[in-house]
Parts: C-alpha cells; structure tokens; sequence
C-alpha cells in the first residue's frame, strides 16, 4: 500500500507541477507553438508596468545598456564645458567703463554644492575717478560691476550650455523640457 500511496503522489506532484516540464521551461505550449517570455523580452531590464503595452516601447537590456552610454558622454560632455567655462575672464564695467571686475565662472562641486557659481577674480579701478568719487558711490558702483559681470557670464553659460541641451533632448527622443 505504501509503494501505491508514494506512486500516486508522483504522479499528482508530477502532472500539476508545470514549473518542472520542459515545455514551461522554454517558453513552448503544448501545442508546440513557440512563444517568448516575458524573460527572454525584457533580459535584465525594466518589467512592462502595463501588461497591454507595446512590448517594443519596454526598455531592454540592450537599450538600457545604450542609455547609459549616452548618459556618460553627456556627463563628459558637460565636464569638458564647465572647464571651458572656468578658464574664460568674464569682465563687468560700473562708472562708465572706470570701474572693471573681471568675473570667472565657479562649476558646480556635486555634491557639496550643485548649483553653479561666479567669483569676482580681478578690480581694476581708474586712479582718476577715484579723486573724485565719494565712498558710498565707490561702493555702489563696485555691486553695480560685480552684478554686470555676473549677468553676462550667466548669459554666456547660457549660450554655451544650449548645445548641451540639445543633446540632452536628442538623448530623450524630444521629450526634454526646455530650461526657462
């Protein structure tokens, strides 16, 4: 009776198991249709979050493989500008052309500080406006050249980062938004 019981539950183990057959296994119905898995589709990628998808929008591995490249030539992309950017003079004018600061451009430091800055690098002042200039419009006009030279090196980052941009957009197939 035992040899009939261990037989029996062979068989049922057997029969319901689908997970041990060699037809589940290679994506292979039992009408001998082949069709792909959901593995064989998405190999170590991202899963169809909506199983009605277009299965050819899903990202595979390939493709996540060719992002990731992208993405490293846009970071080198972006480190080659910012050094760039750091080695040009940037020169703000106040007092009509008497007072000049030259402005340097400052890349972000990730992630202490991610956002970009500008240092005043350099003041020259004419000696004879300086005889007949009061304190306070020294001051003034020295914030009024300090604020010219940042204005233009953000414009010149700008232009220079627009390039940037739009390799970003290519890399997103279009969907990027622009940067206001």
């Amino acid at each position: 009776m035992t040899k009939l019981a261990t037989l029996a539950t062979i068989i049922l183990t057997a029969t319901s198991a689908s997970a041990f057959s060699s037809t589940s296994r290679i994506g292979v119905t039992s009408n001998t249709n082949i069709q792909t898995t959901s593995t064989s589709l998405n190999l170590f990628g991202s899963k169809p979050k909506d199983p009605n998808a277009d299965k050819q929008q899903q990202p595979g591995m390939m493709d996540q493989l060719a992002m990731f490249k992208k993405a490293q030539e846009l970071a080198q992309k972006k480190n080659n500008l910012d050094k760039e950017l750091a080695k040009e003079k940037i020169m703000g004018t106040a007092a009509d052309g008497n007072i000049e600061i030259t402005i340097q451009y400052v890349p972000p430091q990730l992630p202490i500080s991610p956002s970009p800055g500008y240092e005043a690098t350099d003041v020259n002042i004419n000696e004879e406006y300086l005889k007949d200039v009061t304190a306070e419009d020294l001051s003034a006009s020295l914030v009024e050249a300090i604020r010219n030279g940042e204005q233009r090196a953000t414009e010149i980052v700008g232009e220079k980062y627009k390039a940037l941009e739009e390799d970003m957009k290519a890399i997103m197939g279009g969907g990027a938004p622009a940067a206001q």
